[in-house]
């Protein structure tokens, strides 16, 4: 299946980003580019709001999500529906312990929150790449962060908006990056440190 993952970090939800993903117009996207499953990871403590945005949803009854805890790699699968008008499957997880893993054996596409941790992570594993920066944390640097990696080539920035996160995945379908080099960079990890803790 033609997978979309989506990382929101592990700790703090990220509630506009899974507002979108949950959208009509973003899952008709979606699947005008042929992606037929969405694996998302929410972070700890959004499984209740992410359920009451499903309840909303047209989904096939009795549905079982077709990957398993160990796959996932972790405690509990916290949602999974599929739709009924095109069969999109979706499947939620609040942690993953092995989430390389199921990036390198699912994602065809990653999109994630702007955390440096994630965003390496993918580009590691040659995975097209979207970011998406959360506005509303304190203090954090991740608009930054997205611009340098996009600046360099590395990924689409967008932001956690419906128009702004379909946007991106229009033109992630176009677009070719760069490939991120696997070997220790010391010039690159300079500039990540100098773009994460300026003032």
């Amino acid at each position: 299946m033609k997978t979309i993952f989506v990382t929101c970090g592990a700790t703090v939800p990220f509630p506009d980003l899974i507002t979108s993903i949950l959208d009509k117009k973003f899952i008709e996207t979606t699947v005008k580019f042929g992606y037929n499953r969405l694996i998302a990871q929410i972070g700890n403590g959004y499984t209740e709001t992410l359920l009451k945005h499903v309840s909303e949803l047209d989904t096939i009854d009795n549905y079982r999500c077709p990957l398993n805890v160990e796959q996932l790699g972790c405690n509990d699968v916290a949602c999974s529906f599929k739709l009924k008008n095109n069969n999109f499957e979706f499947i939620a997880i609040e942690y993953s312990s092995k989430i390389e893993d199921v990036i390198s054996n699912y994602a065809d596409l990653v999109i994630s929150h702007a955390g440096t941790g994630s965003i390496l992570d993918s580009l590691k594993l040659r995975k097209p790449l979207i970011v998406c920066v959360n506005d509303k944390l304190m203090d954090n640097h991740q608009q930054q962060i997205a611009d340098k990696f996009e600046k360099l080539g590395y990924i689409v920035a967008c932001k956690a908006t419906l128009p702004s996160l379909i946007k991106g995945i229009d033109v992630i379908q176009t677009t070719c990056l760069e490939e991120f080099s696997t070997t220790r960079n010391i010039n690159f990890e300079d500039l990540l440190i100098r773009t994460a803790y300026s003032f």
